[in-house]
């Protein structure tokens, strides 16, 4: 075993040895509080009084002699080491001096509340000093444990002076009747009193609001880095940053149109395009918020998020509604803030019955997100919008998730085939409804209903009028007419499918 590990070793044993000594320290000063107001000897126990005043203080003497002993170096670095000392110092009481020149050294085992602060850091209940950054048995390294060093000992020594020189007042008179010497007790205990009156309430205040100031400043933080419903889960139970589900899920990617040439038009001026893209990321995933999407991750222009696991409310059907929602409000949202160069997004979307969600990665590094064949299927939709001519694409199971709701209105594109997948599938265009069906859409499902019966020219004209139809003309339609007239002049295979193949 090294030197080091023998070190943390015995640093661990004198850190489980903290609770027992703060029990005892708090029994020593109810011990001598009790002896200065005379309650022992009221009730004939002075002598039961010497014996275990005696055995504490020999205790605390031998806590100090052990630690520097054994943990030499390490321990004398830190403040916690002087601390020991005067807690130490009640023991010199028992020398075999004449009364009067050590009598105010019985007043040193008040200073025993000290080991309060001690004892505090080693206590998990309370977790007092976890954001001071210093462990009880510290060498002082980092600057924190510095300066949290220093603080103490400053603090150690000053109230070591002051009641050196309260001590000193109290017990100035060279009376020593037996009156003066009662009143001058009796002094001597409302001080030890007020002190630690005041000590305990600042502890209790401290016990209070530090954690709620540090947990605010961690939730800021963890807001930053981290899913909210994740950060607020790591709050509540830290232990459970490690925890995996199988639960349905809906995912959604988002990928910002145009970054590229916005890249080149802006001429190399990184810090317009950070200001641009941050806006129109920050108006996606404030929406995202919204609806209550866990936001997994950034991959550049590209949002990933999901809906789904134990840190989130709602059925399947809910989490696939509030994907489908959220995609279509960050569309509105986009191109309602009148971003000059990002308007625009891609959105890919779809729907698993079982999905692993929770922490992955190494021993080192963990990421919350999901995994499941539906998060590739989903990264593959939104790869395929462009090509497909449409704002969004998702997967079947979404649709009959959502196909009731009154606020979404569905354009069923057709049947797919994506790169990296080998099963076809139908795939739907999620649509802000405007009161009925609106007549281009059910033109063009018309066509589309022609098209899949390979009844090509009877589908170009249905698809031509859903463009003509629609506001500002249908991109889909215009693309479907095209296919219609290049299979027209071509000569079908007796297999042919009305799969549509998409690409990277």
């Amino acid at each position: 075993m090294g030197a080091s590990d023998l070190s943390s070793k015995r640093a661990a044993f004198f850190e489980k040895t903290e609770p027992a000594m703060l029990v005892l320290a708090i029994v020593a000063v109810t011990l001598y509080l009790a002896d200065l107001i005379g309650f022992w000897k009221a009730q004939g126990l002075e002598g039961v009084y010497s014996v275990l005043a005696m055995t504490i203080d020999i205790v605390f003497f031998f806590d100090f002699v052990l630690k520097a002993c054994l943990l030499r170096g390490p321990y004398f670095k830190s403040a916690w080491s002087f601390v020991d000392f005067i807690s130490a110092l009640p023991v010199l009481s028992y020398l075999p001096l004449s009364e009067s020149n050590l009598h105010v050294m019985r007043f040193l085992r008040g200073l025993r509340f000290f080991m309060i602060l001690r004892t505090l850091r080693g206590l998990r209940f309370l977790r007092l000093m976890r954001g001071l950054q210093a462990d009880i048995f510290t060498d002082g390294r980092s600057p924190e444990s510095r300066r949290y060093n220093l603080a103490l000992l400053g603090a150690a020594v000053s109230m070591t002076l002051f009641f050196a020189m309260a001590v000193a007042l109290i017990y100035r008179e060279a009376d020593t009747s037996v009156e003066a010497m009662a009143l001058a007790r009796e002094k001597e205990f409302y001080l030890v009193s007020g002190v630690l009156f005041a000590m305990t309430t600042v502890l209790a205040l401290i016990r209070f609001q530090l954690p709620d100031v540090t947990r605010n400043q961690m939730a800021s933080l963890l807001n930053v880095t981290l899913p909210h419903q994740l950060a607020d889960s790591l709050l509540r139970d830290p232990n459970s940053y490690d925890r995996t589900v199988e639960m349905p899920a809906t995912i959604v990617f988002a990928d910002i149109q145009g970054f590229t040439q916005t890249v080149e038009a802006l001429n190399g001026d990184l810090v317009t395009l950070k200001s641009y893209l941050s806006q129109a990321m920050d108006a996606v995933v404030q929406v995202h918020r919204k609806h209550d999407l866990i936001i997994d991750k950034y991959i550049g222009d590209c949002i990933m998020a999901f809906r789904g696991g134990d840190l989130v409310e709602g059925c399947e059907r809910d989490h696939a509604y509030r994907v489908v929602r959220a995609s279509l409000e960050a569309l509105a949202a986009l191109e309602d803030m009148g971003n000059p160069y990002f308007n625009k997004m891609r959105f890919g979307g779809a729907s698993a019955e079982a999905a692993l969600i929770g922490a992955f990665g190494t021993s080192t590094r963990l990421s919350y997100t999901v995994l499941g064949d539906r998060v590739n299927l989903a990264a593959r939709l939104e790869a395929s919008v462009k090509q497909c001519k449409v704002s969004n694409l998702f997967c079947h199971r979404t649709y009959e998730l959502t196909r009731d709701r009154e606020d979404i209105l569905w354009r069923r594109f057709g049947q797919l085939s994506v790169s990296g997948k080998s099963e076809t599938m139908s795939v739907y265009e999620a649509l802000e409804p405007n009161g009925e069906m609106p007549e281009w859409l059910e033109t063009y499902h018309q066509g589309l209903a022609h098209f899949e019966a390979k009844a090509f020219g009877a589908a170009r004209e249905l698809f031509e009028r859903a463009h003509v139809l629609r506001p500002g003309g249908d991109e889909a339609s215009q693309a479907f007419v095209t296919r219609c007239e290049s299979l027209m002049a071509a000569s079908l295979s007796s297999d042919w499918r009305p799969i549509f193949e998409t690409s990277k």
